[in-house]
């Protein structure tokens, strides 16, 4: 069983035993959603999506995000909210597409809505995502996403295909929550689903003949025969599918009580202490923290390099003038190190400087050519050097003035516990079957079932966050949250829109932050859309990291250093071309209210 499922499980069931809280002000429910889907003959599908929402509390409004792959396009987009005021604002980014729509109760649009039921149409086409091979046509639609903030009590989707339903194939990944699913009439597809949790996907796949389109103008064409490969996918996917139920089925009630000792754990050591800190946003640098110290204490496992360590630092070296921009458009970024003198820079600091100097070609360092060269193997050993020389900067002995990390390190302790006792049983149970030992078969087949539940939880508990386990000292949970409020901060336009940093080169600070907390794309979209506003574009010059981030250097270098530093793996030829039963075609993405 795939490791990140695993511990997703874990997760949930330990939310089982926590105390829940009342619900915030502006949370929602979402109880009924109504999916209309048609696929155009040309390869276009046109989507209406009504969200009922179920608002508690005052919100600005509602949100939905969309992904968008390869060449698709999302053109078209219309909202109607029935009985409220809106303003719609669209944000583009380079793997989806965000619609935003600000509610108002009354027609000068000056009152939010506050405790209410509202009804979101949002309306849009998306070109590119009918694949059309050469002997079928396959209609691959994430029909809800899991990136919802809720879950939906009931979900009903009518698919219009531009052929009969008599020469097509079609599936529901999964059939977990689908009450009913049939074609209503010649040409319509009409599923109905019930009580879908937070963040589940669900994807429907309708096969059908090629015939069906006029045109492929705005389909995705591939050379290849693909039904057999989408049939056999989608055999293993089921396959798949039922043997993890049977699994989870099996061992459930042994795994929930294994989950007593890191619950008591937790409330050993990790909950927070109370703090005399309510503030929502942080509109100035909480303090004099260096982005390196932000990234490590405030972000992901504390003290512990993320994928936005390496970003965070180059950002920080052009801000401080150690690089120039030689070059900043759509296709590449190209920096240089300027003549100002490192010998006062830190250790690590000068290692990665001397990494990047590895890729400089005439002492020009591109981010497209750094990209294509591939070296998991140098960029880890990069890692494993900085870990140690960063120690410079974050001291072991500034985390543990801001986080006790207790209860991380008796959860390490158990995992490795559970893990030789699992071995053990193993073990027991091997030999139990073999007839050396005097142990009956079911009982041998239940050890085994209890040895998988234990290494299941022992991963779980190995590779959780060690601020879920561990907890902050008063001193960290105000600068934790502090930090965090500066986050909400960068990526609240309304917030920026208010009171703007006081000079673009206020902002390039701020842009290093904003990678060092995780928040670089919303806050450099959140930059564009502030100085076109005010048609500033003209000023960038007076800031390199502004004027980087601004013309798409943040994404040239986070392609170079998120494939860098990711898992090798081959995305290309064979069977990906068709899409992965339960994960690929388009649609899916989430929404909620802000």
């Amino acid at each position: 069983m795939d490791i990140k499922k695993i511990f997703i499980i874990s997760l949930i069931l330990m939310l089982l035993f926590v105390p829940t809280s009342f619900a915030a002000n502006g949370d929602f429910k979402i109880p009924s959603a109504i999916k209309d889907v048609t696929v155009n003959d040309d390869g276009s599908v046109f989507i209406s999506e009504q969200i009922t929402y179920v608002i508690e509390g005052s919100v600005n409004g509602t949100y939905r995000e969309i992904p968008i792959e390869r060449n698709q396009t999302i053109r078209n987009i219309s909202v109607d909210t029935p009985g409220y005021y809106n303003d719609l604002q669209i944000l583009n980014g380079y793997t989806r597409k965000t619609i935003k729509v600000w509610l108002y109760s009354d027609k000068e649009k000056t009152k939010k809505v506050e405790d209410a039921t509202v009804k979101v149409t949002y309306n849009y086409t998306i070109d590119k995502g009918v694949r059309i091979y050469n002997d079928v046509a396959d209609v691959q639609y994430m029909t809800w996403g899991s990136e919802w903030k809720s879950g939906v009590d009931r979900l009903e989707s009518n698919i219009h295909i531009p052929g009969s339903y008599k020469n097509t194939q079609y599936w529901n990944n999964p059939e977990d929550h689908v009450v009913s699913s049939n074609w209503t009439n010649d040409n319509t597809l009409t599923t109905k689903l019930e009580n879908i949790p937070q963040k589940t996907l669900f994807e429907q796949r309708i096969l059908m003949p090629t015939s069906y389109f006029k045109s492929t103008r705005h389909a995705q064409v591939i050379n290849q025969d693909a039904k057999a490969l989408i049939e056999a996918d989608q055999k293993k996917y089921q396959n798949e599918r039922n043997q993890r139920n049977l699994v989870s089925n099996i061992i459930y009630g042994i795994y929930s009580l294994l989950l007593a000792i890191p619950l008591a754990i937790y409330g050993l050591f990790g909950r927070e202490p109370k703090i005399d800190y309510d503030a929502e946003y942080e509109y100035d640098l909480p303090d004099d923290s260096t982005p390196m110290q932000v990234n490590l204490i405030v972000v992901g496992n504390v003290g512990q390099l993320d994928k936005n360590s390496i970003s965070t630092k180059i950002l920080d070296l052009i801000e401080r003038k150690y690089y120039t921009i030689v070059k900043n458009d759509d296709y590449d970024t190209v920096i240089k190190e300027s003549e100002k003198d490192t010998s006062q820079l830190k250790t690590y600091e000068r290692t990665l400087m001397k990494y990047l100097s590895n890729y400089a070609v005439d002492g020009e360092i591109s981010f497209n050519y750094l990209s294509k060269k591939y070296d998991p193997i140098g960029v880890n050993k990069l890692e494993g050097v900085l870990k140690e020389q960063i120690k410079e900067e974050v001291p072991n002995s500034l985390i543990e003035k801001y986080f006790d990390n207790k209860g991380a390190r008796l959860f390490n302790l158990i995992s490795k516990l559970w893990v030789i006792i699992a071995i053990l049983l193993f073990i027991i149970a091997i030999v139990g079957l073999t007839r050396v030992m005097d142990v009956p078969s079911g009982l041998a087949t239940v050890i085994i079932v209890g040895t998988v539940a234990l290494i299941m939880e022992a991963i779980a508990v190995y590779v959780i966050p060690n601020t879920s386990a561990g907890r902050w000292t008063p001193e960290g949970k105000k600068y934790h949250d502090r930090w965090k409020n500066f986050e909400k901060y960068l990526k609240d336009f309304s917030l920026i829109n208010e009171q703007p940093p006081k000079s673009v080169a206020v902002w390039g600070k701020y842009l290093v932050y904003a990678a060092a907390l995780g928040c670089a794309d919303e806050a450099t979209k959140n930059m564009k859309q502030y100085f076109s506003a005010r048609e500033m574009s003209d000023v960038l010059e007076t800031s390199d990291v502004t004027e980087f981030a601004y013309h798409g250097g943040l994404h040239h270098m986070e392609t170079s250093f998120v494939s860098l530093s990711s898992s090798d793996s081959d995305s290309s030829g064979g069977s990906d071309s068709i899409g992965s039963s339960g994960g690929g075609g388009f649609g899916g993405g989430g929404g909620g209210t802000f």
